[in-house]
C-alpha cells in the first residue's frame, strides 16, 4: 500500500474504539448536506469575517480549533467534508492507525501533487517542493521520521513551494490523545501573490480531519486566513485555499488506493 500524507495546517480524526454510524455522527449536518454528500461524496462551503464552519464533527479538540480561528479575522475561509465509502473502497477499512500517522509525516510525497485550475482550465502543480527542515535558523532538509508508538506531541517545521503563493515554513503540530490525531499548520513565513502580500505570518491556519465510520472514512479540511484588502484581490483568490484541500483530499485517496 502507499504510503499517505497530509500537510498544510492539518487535523485528523480517526476513532481506535468502535466505529461510528454514518447517520448518527451526520446527524449535525441538515437533511439537504447529508444527502449531497451520501450521492456526491463532497459538500463545501467558504466563510467569511464572524461566520463559522459548520461542516466540522463533533470532536474534543473541536473548541480549541474554533477559538484559535477567533484570534483571526477571517477574509477567506473555506471548508469541505468528503465520504470515501468502504463499498467503493473496501481495503481503505483495514488501515491503521500507526500506517496513518506515519504517512502524514511523510511530507515529501506532498511534492508534485496537482489541483485543477478553473481559470486555466487544465491540472497544475500545488507544490513544487515539500520537506521538513531543521529549524527556523537552518533550512537544509532532513528526513521524514517513522514511529513504531505515536507520540502524544510532535513539533516540526515544514518548507513547502507552491504555484501560488511561492516559498513558506509552516509551523506543524501533531497531537494525539490516544483515539485523536491533529495536525495543525500554520505560515511562519509571509505568503506573497506575485508581488503583494496576501497573508502574514501565523495568519493561515490549515487543518484536516479524517474518521471512520460504518460506512466509510470522513474526510474533513478546513482553512482559514487573514488576508490583506487589495481592490478585492482576496476574494478573487479564494479558490487558491479551496484547491488546497481538494488537491490534498485527491491525493490522499489516490494513495488510499
Amino acid at each position: 500500500m502507499k504510503k499517505l500524507f497530509i500537510s498544510i495546517g492539518i487535523l485528523i480524526i480517526v476513532s481506535t474504539g468502535s466505529l461510528y454510524a454514518g447517520e448518527d455522527i451526520l446527524s449535525y449536518l441538515s437533511l439537504g448536506n447529508r444527502a449531497t454528500l451520501y450521492s456526491k461524496g463532497e459538500i463545501s462551503k467558504y466563510f467569511f469575517q464572524d461566520e463559522k464552519p459548520e461542516f466540522l464533527f463533533n470532536t474534543d479538540y473541536k473548541n480549541s480549533l474554533l477559538e484559535a480561528f477567533s484570534t483571526l479575522n477571517i477574509t477567506i475561509g473555506v471548508e469541505s467534508l468528503y465520504l470515501i465509502k468502504y463499498s467503493d473502497f473496501p481495503d481503505i477499512r483495514n488501515i491503521s492507525l500507526p500506517d496513518i500517522y506515519n504517512t502524514l509525516l511523510s511530507v515529501k510525497t506532498m511534492k508534485g501533487i496537482e489541483y485543477y485550475s478553473k481559470s486555466r482550465q487544465k491540472m497544475r502543480t500545488l507544490f513544487t517542493e515539500s520537506y521538513e527542515i531543521l529549524n527556523l535558523q537552518n533550512l537544509s532538509p532532513v528526513e521524514d521520521p517513522v514511529f513504531t508508538a505515536i507520540p502524544g506531541y510532535l513539533k516540526r517545521y515544514l518548507l513547502q513551494t507552491d504555484k501560488t503563493f511561492g516559498e513558506n515554513i509552516y509551523k506543524t503540530v501533531y497531537r494525539f490523545d490516544g483515539s485523536v490525531i491533529w495536525v495543525n499548520m500554520i505560515n511562519t513565513t509571509k505568503m506573497k501573490y506575485k508581488f503583494i502580500q496576501m497573508v502574514k505570518p501565523e495568519k493561515m491556519s490549515v487543518n484536516l480531519f479524517i474518521l471512520p465510520t460504518d460506512d466509510g472514512l470522513l474526510f474533513y479540511g478546513v482553512t482559514a486566513a487573514e488576508t490583506a484588502s487589495f481592490l478585492g484581490l482576496e476574494k478573487t483568490k479564494k479558490e487558491s485555499f479551496y484547491n488546497r484541500i481538494k488537491a490534498m483530499y485527491n491525493w490522499f485517496l489516490d494513495q488510499l488506493m
